[in-house]
């Protein structure tokens, strides 16, 4: 869709937008989400059973309620993700992102948890499973039973084809301040519960910020990043001891809320 499209569709969407946000209410569905596009497959971290990584979101709809922890989603029609495994026996295996996945928002609407469905690792005999990310992916909060402002089929094709390409455009394509954040949020899936050993935290710090500098980052979203790590160091080293990963998620969700707030900005030109 040409940007053009893109704004005569957001003009003629926002009187039902208007009528969705007059009726929202406590009772009613949450917003839906972009997963930001990933720029290399990302391996999902297998514990105790269960297989998971976090992801770059943010909110497309600001005139719903942001969603709880925990509030699961699906992909929406046009969304496509791809998932590769390894069996244990070497195999390359190829799984159906619709079956084989699940997705939960995690902290608002800044990040979510995609994680493969519940036995299905033991199942299939899986080693490692990698999760890519296309251009344009959306999430839908689940229907429930009783929701007094569910979200149409009218309101998700505009978010689908209206909504999220003005998002792909501001946020997913931003050079700066979301690149910094993707890094940030590669660091939060290498990072345990705890950050018990400074030391390998900073190894894996500098060889993801290597990487991305190789793959094109820009001096101005290294800054960033890097500005974030060091916070995070020093909160992690003397305020709460051995808490990085929870400071690099608030420093990634951070660097989200700015680019959130100029989409939004974005949609109400766009009326």
């Amino acid at each position: 869709m040409t940007d053009d499209k893109v704004v005569r569709f957001l003009t003629a969407g926002m009187a039902l937008f208007g009528l969705s946000m007059a009726a929202a209410g406590a009772g009613a569905a949450p917003q839906s989400l972009a997963v930001v596009a990933t720029e290399r497959p990302v391996q999902l971290v297998c514990k105790d059973g269960a297989c998971s990584a976090e992801f770059t979101a943010f909110c497309l709809q600001p005139e719903r309620i942001s969603p709880q922890p925990g509030t699961n989603y699906q992909l929406t029609e046009k969304s496509r993700v791809a998932v590769s495994a390894i069996a244990r026996d070497g195999r390359r295996v190829v799984l159906a992102a619709r079956d084989a996945l699940r997705f939960q928002s995690l902290r608002g609407h800044s990040a979510v948890r995609i994680s493969l469905a519940p036995g299905l690792r033991q199942r299939l005999g899986l080693q490692s499973v990698s999760v890519s990310l296309r251009q344009h992916v959306t999430l839908a909060p689940e229907a429930i039973v009783g929701d007094d402002n569910p979200i149409s089929a009218g309101e998700l094709a505009h978010v689908e084809e209206a909504l999220r390409p003005v998002g792909g455009i501001v946020i997913d394509k931003d050079t700066e301040t979301m690149a910094a954040a993707r890094v940030a949020n590669r660091l939060v899936n290498l990072l345990p519960n705890h950050d018990a050993d400074a030391a390998t935290t900073a190894k894996n710090w500098q060889v993801l910020l290597a990487r991305a500098r190789h793959d094109g980052l820009s001096p101005m979203a290294a800054h960033m990043a890097q500005n974030a790590y060091d916070l995070c160091r020093y909160y992690a080293d003397r305020a709460v001891p051995g808490d990085m990963r929870y400071c690099m998620q608030g420093q990634h969700d951070r660097l989200m809320k700015g680019l959130n707030s100029s989409y939004w900005k974005a949609i109400n030109t766009g009326s």
